[in-house]
């Protein structure tokens, strides 16, 4: 069975390296909570006031957005600043792909023909998948490229959708502004990270609570996308590292040599609702594993002030 820990650790070695700019959030203001559901009792400032301490502990670019779902209310720290995406572009075309679905044009059904040098470079136990030809079904790539971060399925639904501009436009389409791709995981590693895929924490913070609130995908469709995010296997030290155990999250990853990410919703306790929460760090010179720390006391602070009013 394959190794969470292995696999995590691996894909922070398996892609390129790239820097973006920055620049400052302030909390955000929203409507009153939904109904049935009880707004939490905590200041956006403080919030936004931890996130700043613990972004500025990794001593590089860190965006952080924290949002509650239900009522709109948030906190941020650069929200607004586009920064390396890595793998988490995989949500935004996981979103494309199913939306595709939803509108006719593509089955989770049909099958997508793979050869083994359209195997885009990866973690072994990825790259193993590829060695022989094979044929899979769109409900399989997406399974590999959202749950085991894997490049070539990606790569495979990038171009079933029609490109990077495809999934560039249907975030535009949602309001999202912030989010960039620009190249297939391929050939973003030929490159050698030239032209990152980008995105800022706030812009996915809002696609999280589109989906969430249903805004962005039909129920069938959306039901298959946080399945798939609750079984991801490369976050396990990241925003669930920092929640109590148990508790639901669906989150994509991204990882690079100098970028570690999470973004993902989480479920609060009781009636009190959801968060979510992206957290995107890049050029820090921490190990790995102390950016994941850091990646878990944001969700730790977003959820204990939320959940215990804090």
């Amino acid at each position: 069975m394959l190794s969470r820990t292995a696999l995590a650790f691996a894909v922070s070695i398996a892609l390129s390296l790239c820097a973006c700019v920055s620049k400052s959030e302030t909390p955000t203001q929203a409507p009153a909570a939904a109904a049935g559901t009880l707004a939490p009792q905590v200041s956006g400032a403080e919030l936004a006031a931890r996130l700043k301490e613990i972004c500025e502990k990794s001593g590089g670019r860190c965006g952080v957005a924290v949002t509650h779902v239900e009522t709109g209310r948030g906190a941020a720290f650069e929200g607004d600043t586009p920064l390396p995406l890595y793998s988490v572009f995989k949500l935004p075309l996981a979103v494309e792909v199913l939306k595709e679905v939803e509108e006719g044009r593509l089955t989770l059904e049909q099958k997508v023909h793979v050869e083994p040098e359209e195997a885009a470079p990866g973690v072994k136990e990825n790259s193993d998948l590829w060695r022989e030809p094979s044929d899979r079904t769109v409900r399989e790539l997406l399974e590999f490229s959202i749950v085991r971060s894997d490049n070539t399925s990606s790569d495979k639904l990038l171009e079933l959708v029609g490109g990077p501009e495809a999934v560039t436009r249907r975030m535009r389409a949602l309001g999202l502004t912030n989010v960039e791709v620009r190249a297939s995981a391929k050939e973003f590693l030929r490159s050698k990270g030239a032209h990152p895929n980008t995105g800022s924490a706030a812009d996915l913070a809002r696609l999280l609570v589109m989906l969430q609130k249903g805004e962005a995908l039909a129920p069938p469709q959306l039901e298959v996308l946080l399945g798939l995010m609750g079984r991801v296997v490369t976050g396990d030290r990241r925003l669930r590292a920092g929640v109590p155990a148990g508790t639901n999250v669906a989150d994509k990853t991204g990882t690079g040599p100098s970028t570690i990410n999470d973004v993902g919703v989480i479920t609060l306790p009781g009636d009190k609702g959801h968060l979510a929460v992206a957290v995107l760090i890049d050029g820090s010179k921490l190990p790995a594993e102390k950016q994941e720390d850091l990646i878990a006391e944001v969700a730790r602070a977003a959820y204990d002030a939320h959940a215990k009013g804090k």
